[in-house]
């Protein structure tokens, strides 16, 4: 009996141990103390700096918790009804998706004390109408990356062409390695832009990403700025942000947006359901969005800033200044990812 009961001692033991260890990385979520918010969000986008003066001046503590997609983020969110979290970071078509689901909480515009600042073109999409329930924090366009050198003396025709086209392709590429994200970009090259696909649509945007395989050196996203300063590769599809890191250390590297229109990402501050530190949440916005803060994040990140009282502060040349104040004619050239 006595061993038994020593057995059982021990089985208990190592598996209140393996419990503990398992649950540990998450033990934050279910803290009770106050004076704390959990954020989930992608990792290259709150400058940490930023964040630990807001706790310093605050007493709050953040504690961040990271995904690598928007479709793990709504996962998760699903599964945990929101409970846990405090702010989220949801891209444009997420947090349609949230909204849907009744899984966000409607924003009071009177407790943001910089809401007259936000670049009135990335407010009132279908996605939000209104922005009931998000925020734009900040945002970016896919382009096109390319070594300048490579096409000194080649013909340039800034085209979704660059990346599709076999006749026109003579180099290798990267591609963006995100499903979603590629499926939308090939299919506005071959039909524009589009509602629903049909079956055989579809077919033909798959057999084009396949076609197109052949002549791609690496999927990549956080890398594919890497590949043209390598010069392994002469035309990249990537983001603002990414390009922008890399033409600051290289002057041969620059980038076009196609003449037939790009997509545009805006990510978006919202507030899951479940969240009881509501007043906590506002100070971290109205902190997020000073010219401080916006200005650090674009100087740390290059992702483009929400808002437009920053502008002045910023080291920007004539391009990219143009590009950030672009009206809401041209903005409807840009498309958003369904």
């Amino acid at each position: 009996m006595n061993k038994l009961i020593v057995r059982f001692t021990i089985i208990l033991f190592w598996a209140g141990l393996i419990l503990a260890l398992l649950y540990l990385p998450f033990s934050h979520l279910f803290t009770s103390h106050q004076k704390s918010i959990n954020i989930f969000t992608w990792g290259d986008i709150l400058e940490r700096s930023v964040i630990d003066d807001f706790e310093k001046k605050t007493g709050i503590k953040v504690h961040l918790s990271y995904y690598a997609s928007n479709e793990e983020l709504l996962v998760k969110l699903k599964a945990t009804e929101g409970k846990g979290y405090d702010l989220i970071i949801p891209s444009d078509y997420s947090v349609q998706i949230l909204r849907e689901e009744r899984l966000l909480k409607p924003l009071d515009h009177t407790k943001l004390s910089f809401f007259s600042s936000l670049n009135p073109t990335l407010l009132n999409h279908p996605f939000d109408p209104q922005n009931t329930y998000s925020i734009p924090f900040e945002w970016e366009l896919f382009v096109l990356g390319i070594d300048k050198q490579f096409f000194q003396n080649k013909p340039l025709d800034p085209s979704w062409k660059m990346i599709f086209d076999p006749s026109t392709i003579t180099y290798q590429i990267a591609m963006i390695n995100d499903p979603v994200e590629a499926l939308a970009i090939a299919s506005f090259y071959l039909y524009g832009s589009v509602e629903l696909l049909s079956t055989e649509q579809l077919k033909e945007v798959i057999d084009l990403l396949i076609e197109q395989k052949k002549r791609v050196t690496a999927y990549a996203d956080f890398r594919a700025d890497y590949f043209l300063a390598s010069k392994n590769c002469p035309v990249v599809l990537t983001s603002t942000s990414y390009i922008w890191r890399t033409i600051k250390r290289f002057d041969f590297i620059s980038f076009v947006i196609p003449k037939e229109g790009t997509f545009v990402t805006i990510e978006n501050l919202c507030i899951p359901q479940a969240c009881e530190k509501e007043e906590m949440v506002y100070e971290l916005l109205n902190f997020l969005y000073t010219k401080e803060s916006m200005k650090k994040h674009y100087e740390t990140y290059g992702v483009f800033p929400a808002t437009l009282d920053v502008l002045p502060f910023l080291d920007l040349n004539q391009e990219t200044e143009a590009l950030l104040r672009v009206s809401k004619e041209d903005f409807n050239n840009f498309h958003f990812t369904k």
